[in-house]
């Protein structure tokens, strides 16, 4: 599997977000790692906006964002939005804090653009391990 394929698999496990809906409180907020090969991608997991919360917001936030070649979020565009621009910055803020491993093209670090969704749930699912790369 492509190398942004496996990245963009574990991004995507990152970010999905959840909240007790019984309680209000927001997903707990540690730092998530994904564990593609080489050194590790890191991201914390956004905080579920209050205004959100209260009105039970949720949705599907896509965001395409170029990754320099240090591993920082250089550039992010809403690809797709969750409905609520509260929910869509958040996300958008999230992601501007994360760390990667940049794209390698003849073994060089380069930049590239990837894309992410941040599901906002209020079911207080767990999170899930990235699905299996084959």
């Amino acid at each position: 599997m492509p190398r942004h394929a496996m990245l963009f698999a574990a991004v995507l496990a990152i970010f999905s977000v959840n909240a007790r809906a019984q309680t209000g409180a927001p997903a707990p907020g540690h730092a998530a790692q994904a564990s593609p090969p080489g050194p590790q991608n890191t991201c914390a997991r956004p905080v579920y906006p209050a205004e959100a919360l209260r009105n039970e917001w949720t949705g599907t936030t896509t965001i395409a964002f170029l990754i320099g070649a240090d591993g920082l979020v250089k550039h992010a565009r809403l690809a797709k939005s969750s409905g609520h621009a509260v929910l869509d910055d958040a996300a958008r803020d999230a992601l501007s804090q994360c760390r990667f491993k940049a794209a390698v093209v003849d073994g060089k670090p380069v930049a590239s653009w990837q894309p992410v969704q941040y599901v906002w749930s209020l079911d207080p699912v767990a999170p899930t391990a990235p699905p299996e790369v084959r």
